[in-house]
């Protein structure tokens, strides 16, 4: 029994290996309360969002497990729209969704992504922040991304990390936090390095600041591991190292009454010593 049943899933584990499956995620809040209120096929209700990304990174992780080809893009509303007109598709039909899907699965606007759906919506999202100007901030990013690699590949064995903010208009921030460890000569990410460089990118553009931690390679009194913070301001296409002293009042000031606060243990601000 063993035996005639080996080959059977090895034959199927040979198709699901070359099944390409296209997932296409509503990214907005907003946009996903439209398509519930306007469409009854759409079977998720207007405050389910979280948990509608939540469900359908579950399923893309399985379908990676299945050994499938997974894509990833964004449902365009309009553009599902007019694809329905053309094709002669009632737009409230599931059928009509996975159309639209296969459609996309055929062009460019669907990528093969290692990361969560929500990391590519944030990566996507914050790519469409760049606007015209993407030539530039890309050139720029990539300058930026290279420089924190070196620094990153250099720093002592253990974990780091690096958070970009990105300005948005009025007072909104997007913050992404990307974590690492470094063993040997060897970097384990936990998100795709694209997200840091389409954040960098936005941040370039549109403003903002980058922070990384790393380790010093010196273990203070209880085993605690020193580390270094380092910054950088972003805009106009540039990034701006910030001085030991300005990370200092940054990181040790009371943003509320201005009092000196102490800085944390085992914590460097900057280069210096």
């Amino acid at each position: 029994m063993a035996s005639s049943s080996s080959p059977r899933r090895r034959r199927r584990r040979a198709v699901r290996s070359s099944v390409q499956r296209v997932t296409l995620m509503v990214a907005d809040e907003a946009t996903f309360r439209q398509l519930s209120a306007a469409y009854a096929s759409f079977v998720w209700s207007p405050d389910q969002h979280s948990e509608y990304l939540d469900v359908h990174d579950d399923a893309i992780e399985k379908s990676r497990r299945d050994g499938a080809v997974v894509l990833v893009g964004r449902f365009e509303h309009a553009d599902f729209v007019d694809f329905c007109a053309e094709a002669g598709l009632a737009p409230d039909s599931a059928a009509s969704r996975s159309a639209y899907a296969v459609r996309a699965g055929a062009s460019a606007e669907v990528k093969e992504w290692d990361g969560s759906a929500r990391d590519l919506l944030l990566s996507a999202s914050l790519l469409d922040s760049v606007g015209t100007r993407a030539e530039e901030a890309i050139a720029a990013a990539q300058q930026v991304v290279e420089e924190l690699t070196d620094l990153m590949l250099s720093a002592p064995p253990g974990p780091g990390s690096v958070t970009v903010t990105v300005s948005a208009p009025g007072d909104e921030v997007t913050t992404v936090l990307f974590p690492w460890e470094l063993a040997g000569d060897e970097m384990q990410v936990s998100r795709p390095f694209e997200l840091l460089f389409t954040a960098v990118a936005a941040g370039v553009v549109n403003g903002g600041g980058l922070i990384v931690r790393i380790r010093t390679g010196v273990d203070l009194r209880g085993g605690v591991a020193q580390t270094r913070v380092l910054g950088w301001r972003l805009g106009d296409h540039d990034a701006a190292e910030i001085s030991d002293a300005e990370l200092f009042n940054a990181f040790c000031t009371d943003a509320t009454t201005g009092d000196l606060l102490p800085p944390e243990y085992g914590t460097v601000y900057g280069r210096g010593a």
